[in-house]
């Protein structure tokens, strides 16, 4: 007899792991589950050896971060788990989140067949037997109560392991995320050297050059001060300015020297320190500057083989933040709901509701207890979107704000729920009137060309775009062979110089 999935009980344990609950569902007794719970360190790792009741199998001992170590503590799992024919589905190991120094530690005992799961460290403080102190002892208590209470979440499963092209892309975007931080504090130096050395520079309006553009970093780079801008001939001033592709080299020429007569000079006692401090600062900054974007063509590549590529389709939405979202998302086929996703992303506030069921609800703020990487890149998403999304997103942030509410966050909601929708069905963003189901064909067509002018516009900034996002088998490519059998579309490729 078939049971109808609408009569299935709602478990209360919403935020309980999946992988552990299955394990305690299968094994039936507590006595036939083994729970190893480590406290990481950078040398030497403590260990603790439990099953399912919470009763002590092993007491804590101490297991090195290495290849030795990790034969040792499974060798005492092994001896643990034989001694009570307990089976190797059934023993599950975790930590607090785990640092850098641990990875490997944890990606081996992966590789060994074991579940391997991570507890929130707030967590397991709150459930240690004494929150006022802080042992070994007490943090494994802690460790292994969140996990026996099925409050985890899996960092490596041997089973059901996630596509390596996501953890590559998590790794891409955060590495280029701190490059992009490192950038910045490079380019807050630079602009405190340069009030000094020639206020007013890094102006467009007044200098007429690009802020950190090739030009202006050319000048910042070499015997740089507003004196000797303004002894310089304007002859030599245009060339240098031609030679790095400014428009209208003479006028910007005559402006800056005008700019350097005008300007307070500095003290010519600092000068020569000051200099060579600015050209080291924007060295720094070009190395800083390539690296990241060697990074973004990179992570763009990855991008075009995953669903999340759809996202580009999206006006405002570039590689970077399609790239960013779709490594800590993830697998698309395992996302959660769109509920889990925006308390996943810390984009929901919290709700305080008391007093009896015809109190009103307080609404708080939203909690930080969220992936907060993933929260910067869909708030990004939706700021970006707000300036130059479609049309109708940008009559949604009026409406938002006219209502007082949060337009940053609701426009974020609003993204994740979109992002489900097309990297699940794996389709491009379509025009309002494309969507109805009544749509004409010539209505679906349009949109499509309009999505087409979207793409072909952004993905022409990478190198080997052609190759990379529309070769066979790549889902773009797809969609434009299926739009133009379907739609009659007529979606070409421009021919590369």
């Amino acid at each position: 007899m078939k049971t109808n999935p609408k009569s299935r009980a709602t478990s209360i344990y919403r935020n309980q792991s999946v992988s552990l609950r299955a394990i305690f569902d299968e094994a039936k007794s507590l006595r036939h589950i083994l729970c190893v719970a480590l406290d990481f360190a950078k040398a030497k790792h403590v260990a603790m050896i439990c099953d399912g009741k919470g009763d002590v199998l092993k007491a804590a001992f101490p297991v090195h971060n290495s290849t030795e170590g990790v034969a040792f503590l499974c060798e005492q799992i092994e001896a643990s788990a034989r001694r009570r024919k307990i089976p190797k589905k059934h023993i599950f190991i975790g930590g607090e989140d785990e640092a850098s120094y641990v990875e490997n530690f944890t990606t081996a005992l992966c590789d060994r067949g074991y579940l391997v799961v991570r507890v929130n460290a707030r967590e397991a403080k709150e459930n240690r037997e004494n929150t006022l102190a802080s042992t070994d002892n007490l943090d494994l208590i802690g460790i292994a109560k969140t996990m026996l209470s099925r409050r985890a979440r899996v960092a490596r499963d041997p089973l059901e392991s996630e596509p390596a092209i996501y953890r590559e892309l998590r790794g891409l975007c955060r590495s280029r995320r701190k490059l992009i931080r490192d950038e910045t504090a490079a380019s807050n130096r630079i602009h405190a050297q340069v009030d000094r050395l020639f206020p007013g520079f890094l102006d467009s309006s007044k200098s007429g050059l690009t802020a950190f553009g090739p030009a202006s970093l050319h000048l910042m780079s070499e015997r740089f001060s507003a004196p000797e801008i303004a002894r310089r001939s304007p002859a030599s001033l245009t060339k240098t300015l031609r030679s790095q592709h400014v428009h209208y080299p003479e006028e910007t020429a005559t402006k800056l020297i005008t700019l350097a007569r005008s300007a307070l000079s500095p003290d010519p006692a600092r000068i020569g320190a000051q200099q060579r401090s600015l050209s080291t600062s924007v060295e720094l900054y070009r190395c800083l500057e390539n690296a990241a974007l060697d990074l973004k063509v990179e992570a763009a590549g990855l991008l075009a083989s995953t669903p999340y590529v759809f996202l580009t389709s999206l006006p405002g939405i570039g590689f970077v933040l399609a790239a960013g979202v779709a490594g800590e998302l993830g697998d698309p086929g395992k996302l959660s709901s769109l509920g889990g996703m925006c308390a996943y992303s810390g984009i929901v506030p919290a709700t305080y509701q008391s007093g009896g069921p015809d109190s009103p609800a307080r609404t708080g703020s939203t909690s930080g207890r969220c992936n907060h990487i993933l929260k910067d890149w869909v708030v990004q998403s939706s700021q970006k979107l707000r300036q130059y999304g479609p049309p109708e997103w940008k009559e949604r942030f009026v409406r938002w704000e006219a209502g007082d509410q949060h337009a940053l966050f609701a426009g974020a909601r609003r993204y994740l729920r979109v992002l489900r929708t097309l990297v699940r069905q794996q389709i491009p963003y379509e025009t309002p009137d494309a969507r109805l189901r009544n749509a004409t064909r010539e209505q679906r067509a349009a949109s499509a060309e309009a999505t087409w002018d979207v793409l072909l516009k952004k993905w022409r900034t990478i190198p080997g775009w052609q190759e990379l996002a529309f070769s066979e088998g790549k889902p773009l490519e797809f969609w434009r062979e299926l739009s133009n059998s379907v739609h009659g579309t007529n979606l070409t490729l421009p021919k590369e110089r």
